[in-house]
């Protein structure tokens, strides 16, 4: 369907039914300066991309978006002059192979830009234009820059009547690190440790660690099916890396896993890291995750890896650090920036 505009005064709302039209029209604008803040969004609709002109796509590339329930929204303002027109945020409702995504939400602008008089403007236009779209059961969660999912969440229970859950599914930091911060190890691998991309026959095993890691997060649980899923998913699409130990009987056991699933044309973003709990605190997540950042940045030619971690996660944020993750253990960074996760009561949750 043709990209659709909703104006109140100098700023617009355009709905981009397929990804080839967001892309069209924002891509151009985001890359190269917000590559790494637009990770979250931008990866998978170029994969979606990619679907849509294969003709892969078992759908129209002309769907209407409340019929599919996959869109984004771009919000734009105007210089009073009308002489320039500036993307201010994307908003992007998708799904995947194991259920809908939280609707995510980017700001082409740092957290310092996203004052209140700022947010006011804009929030209520997407957020009616997300209503208008979707039903009320769908936005589950919203995820995005602490401040823009703050004003989103109230907009969104203020105009639907559906209340937040008590607490936030995830509150984060954004960090992210390059071949400048990248440390080298600090201890040399085991003796009959290995690390590598995993295969075909890591499935079972990285499926386990994989429902182990998605039970922890609480609000989004596998079921031991859809870990397997998850993990042929990963391996057939060579995102996950594994780390195996030598235990005292001999025998090797997977230890630690990473995953890889966003990844553009200077970003790749780690977006998941699990240890099984008899092997922490012996350096393997550390090991790992700087293994796959050196593939990234090094073998191939990423300028950044990005990643979320959880305020709460002290030991995963100094194993980050270590690695050369900015920002962390009370540090500041440019870019590294405050992330949050809402959840909705009464909705039907989907899973990422």
């Amino acid at each position: 369907m043709p990209v659709r505009s909703y104006s109140n005064s100098s700023i617009e709302v355009l709905v981009h039914s397929t990804a080839s039209e967001v892309l069209a029209v924002v891509e151009p604008y985001v890359l190269p300066k917000r590559e790494r803040e637009a990770n979250i969004w931008h990866p998978f609709a170029r994969k979606l991309k990619k679907r849509e002109t294969s003709g892969s796509s078992t759908e129209s590339i002309t769907s209407d978006p409340r019929l599919t329930g996959i869109f984004w929204l771009s919000l734009w303002s105007t210089s009073a002059t009308k002489e320039r027109r500036t993307l201010d945020m994307v908003v992007a409702c998708t799904s995947h192979h194991l259920g809908d995504y939280p609707i995510f939400l980017y700001s082409h602008h740092p957290a310092s830009h996203l004052t209140p008089t700022f947010l006011h403007r804009r929030i209520p236009l997407l957020v009616d234009r997300v209503k208008e779209l979707v039903s009320c059961a769908r936005v589950f969660s919203v995820f995005g820059p602490t401040s823009l999912t703050s004003a989103f969440v109230c907009e969104w229970t203020k105009r639907t009547g559906v209340i937040p859950e008590p607490d936030p599914f995830y509150a984060a930091k954004f960090t992210t690190c390059t071949l400048r911060t990248l440390t080298p190890p600090r201890k040399p691998l085991p003796a009959g440790d290995v690390m590598r991309q995993a295969d075909i026959t890591d499935v079972e095993a990285a499926a386990a660690l994989c429902k182990e890691f998605a039970d922890d997060s609480f609000y989004f649980p596998l079921e031991l099916s859809e870990a397997l899923k998850e993990a042929r998913e990963l391996i057939r699409n060579r995102q996950l890396w594994v780390y195996y130990m030598t235990m005292p009987d001999g025998n090797q056991e997977l230890a630690s896993i990473v995953a890889c699933t966003r990844t553009s044309d200077n970003v790749a973003a780690i977006t998941k890291v699990y240890t099984a709990t008899r092997c922490r605190s012996r350096g393997c997540a550390e090991r790992l995750v700087r293994k796959v950042c050196e593939f990234w940045l090094r073998e191939a030619g990423r300028q950044s890896v990005v990643l979320f971690v959880a305020h709460e996660n002290k030991p995963a944020e100094k194993v980050y650090d270590h690695v050369g993750f900015e920002g962390l253990r009370g540090r500041t960074a440019e870019g590294v920036e405050d992330w949050l996760e809402i959840g909705f009561v009464g909705t039907v949750r989907g899973h990422w």
